[in-house]
């Protein structure tokens, strides 16, 4: 064909391209080849018809020059240029298949639509691994870290997630990890593991539907780096010898449940996968315990009065104040959360923050030697609560500084029943033995400082016995887990399971023991997989990932089992020491008054004398004797009578 054709023909098919004319028109090639020899060299290489539509008589050669013409004139400069640069073959359409690494891309989003995570996840690291694939780098971490937690590997999930948050928000998933870390917050027991990470992003706008719930996330969070700080500076409230919690180490505890509020079901789509349009950095956090205090009071007052989490911030108000030394304010706050959570008046219900609330205005009106009023707040803990045991403990103190000895015994009582006696009460026999000296009953004093012996001095051996034993801080903790596994049987095995209960009353004992069985069961987990996940890299990387951060937790457990293993032997030995000194003050009183008696100056008859007292009660209650017996329904209704004692004590 002329040249001067080839030209011609060209032009004529340019022109029916752009016009629409032809959908599956293709441009002629440098060669020169005619449009029925690339149609049918295409069809072979691609294996699909490209033939046109049914064939007009093509025009005239003046015909076409005035087409050409007419176009030319209608057509911009720049148009015209880019006409001629479309004479490029097939590089001028894309009409490419799609890459390897999209396709691949494609098939592992259709694995997450089918629910085959295990394959999906594989799929997505082999993406995020593969240098050619850049481009999918952040769409398949994201994906990754999406697959494993609907895997129920929220630990590893949690570490995928936290590699996007350390790119900051320049990461275009960044809010979107977010959002899902308040997922993982409801999953695992160590909610501080998730806030450390968010903690640094405490200024961000968080979504409006989550923003209340992570404000008081980490107002908790910054509440407890307090705690953490006053800890490691030797400041923590600790015992004294009159039976009740110093400071913050029993406030602390109460009203905080680290595994989240209510389940929340994610949704793929929430947030916006989009790039985050306001940079935001990462906030400064304080540096000690004031600041860490000022940090949560800040995120506190944030909350929306209107939301369900408005009654636990004031509540962890209460406490920060309470930290802080401002105790009528602290008073003030748990007052509001009382009010707030009225069952027959107010919009939201929570009965155990509620009680929560009742335990701390009893704490701090006993603190202040107010004991009716904590008698009073005492009385509100529910017998269904799980602190009804602590509140009976703590109020016997109470009714004991009233000199109201029947009732603290009463409660004593419910505490030594069968069904409690393996909780631990220590305390609670040296009040028992305590109340009876006080009442001029020395025989029955030692009698109970025998028992409190014969109770917890193997106890006191044991532990003294352990801590000898072990040499490394995580095989403190190796021990406890152990007999977790293995519940021992037996004496011996009695008091290893106190000694188990001892070291899992601590806070964060018990949930770094809860964290390490939670990464046990991940590891299981991966391991019951199919054989292509197991055996691919990343199921490798993944168990290696849980089982170095294994080794790190059960360390750390470890030390702390060891400090909280030590100070229960202390604590225990100072007991000992004053059941000791409670037997020595009954010999030496009943050696005094013998003497008096021997020498003629004092008669027993006016110094122990009955008491008065009666079995009426009031309309709701029924007096019925007591024989040994226990019943369910009668615990904590007890009251001891003394019938005799000193006559200084009825006066």
């Amino acid at each position: 064909m002329p040249a001067k054709s080839h030209r011609y023909c060209f032009v004529f098919v340019l022109a029916l391209f752009l016009s629409g004319g032809a959908e599956a028109l293709l441009p002629i090639g440098r060669s020169g080849r005619s449009i029925a020899h690339a149609q049918e060299s295409e069809k072979k290489d691609l294996d699909f018809d490209l033939s046109l539509q049914p064939k007009k008589n093509p025009p005239k050669k003046n015909q076409k020059k005035k087409q050409l013409r007419k176009k030319r004139q209608k057509s911009p400069a720049g148009k015209a240029k880019q006409t001629q640069s479309l004479d490029l073959g097939f590089d001028a359409l894309d009409v490419s298949v799609k890459s390897a690494e999209k396709e691949v891309m494609d098939k592992a989003l259709d694995l997450m639509k089918d629910r085959d995570y295990a394959a999906a996840a594989v799929a997505f690291n082999d993406i995020y691994n593969n240098p050619r694939a850049s481009k999918y780098f952040q769409s398949a971490e994201y994906q990754l870290a999406k697959a494993l937690y609907r895997m129920r590997l929220y630990h590893t999930s949690l570490e995928r997630f936290g590699k996007i948050l350390d790119q900051g928000v320049n990461h275009k998933y960044f809010r979107t990890s977010l959002e899902w870390l308040f997922f993982i917050s409801h999953k695992i027991s160590d909610q501080s593991e998730v806030l450390k990470d968010v903690a640094r992003y405490a200024d961000i706008d968080f979504p409006k539907k989550y923003r209340d719930e992570f404000l008081f996330l980490l107002a908790k969070y910054f509440y407890f780096r307090a705690v953490e700080l006053e800890k490691s500076s030797g400041n923590a409230g600790g015992r004294s010898s009159s039976g009740k919690n110093t400071g913050g180490n029993r406030v602390e505890e109460f009203g905080f449940d680290l595994g989240g509020s209510e389940e929340t079901k994610p949704q793929d789509g929430f947030g916006l996968d989009l790039e985050v349009e306001k940079k935001t950095a990462p906030s400064a956090l304080p540096s000690d315990t004031i600041g860490f205090l000022s940090k949560s009071k800040a995120m506190i007052l944030q909350i929306d009065n209107k939301s369900k989490f408005y009654p636990k911030g004031k509540y962890l108000e209460g406490v920060v104040l309470y930290k802080q030394g401002n105790f009528q304010q602290a008073v003030e706050s748990f007052k509001e959360v009382v009010k707030l959570l009225n069952p027959k008046k107010a919009r939201l219900r929570d009965d155990i923050l509620r009680e929560d609330a009742f335990f701390q205005l009893a704490r701090i009106h006993y603190e202040h030697k107010q004991f009716r009023y904590a008698l009073f707040y005492y009385d509100k803990i529910h017998r269904d609560s799980i602190a009804w045991l602590e509140s009976l403990f703590e109020s016997s103190w109470a009714w004991f500084r009233l000199g109201q000895y029947q009732k603290a015994l009463g409660n004593l009582i419910t505490l030594d029943s069968p069904f409690f006696r393996e909780e631990y009460f220590p305390e609670g026999l040296i009040l028992k033995a305590v109340t009876y000296y006080e009442n001029c009953r020395y025989p029955e004093s030692n009698q109970i400082v025998q028992e409190f012996k014969r109770r917890y001095e193997p106890l006191h051996r044991e532990l003294a016995k352990l801590l000898k034993s072990e040499k490394t801080p995580d095989s403190y903790y190796r021990k406890l887990l152990a007999i977790q596994k293995v519940p021992p049987h037996g004496q011996s095995g009695k008091l290893l399971r106190r000694i188990l209960k001892v070291a899992l009353a601590d806070r964060d004992i018990r949930i770094l023991n809860e964290s390490v069985l939670e990464h046990d069961r991940e590891i299981q987990r991966i391991r019951d997989k199919g054989t292509a996940f197991t055996r691919s890299k990343l199921a490798t990387r993944l168990v290696g990932y849980l089982q170095k951060r294994k080794v790190e937790l059960v360390k750390k457990a470890g030390l702390l089992t060891k400090l909280q293993l030590e100070q229960e032997h202390e604590f225990l030995g100072e007991w000992i020491g004053q059941a000791l000194r409670i037997k020595l003050e009954n010999d030496q009183a009943e050696l005094e008054v013998l003497r008096k008696v021997q020498a003629g100056e004092v008669d027993l008859g006016p110094t122990l004398l009955p008491y008065e007292w009666t079995g009426a009660v009031d309309d709701e209650k029924l007096y019925w004797p007591y024989q040994g017996e226990y019943w369910r329904d009668e615990l904590g209704t007890y009251e001891y009578t003394l019938t005799w004692g000193c006559r200084k004590r009825t006066e």
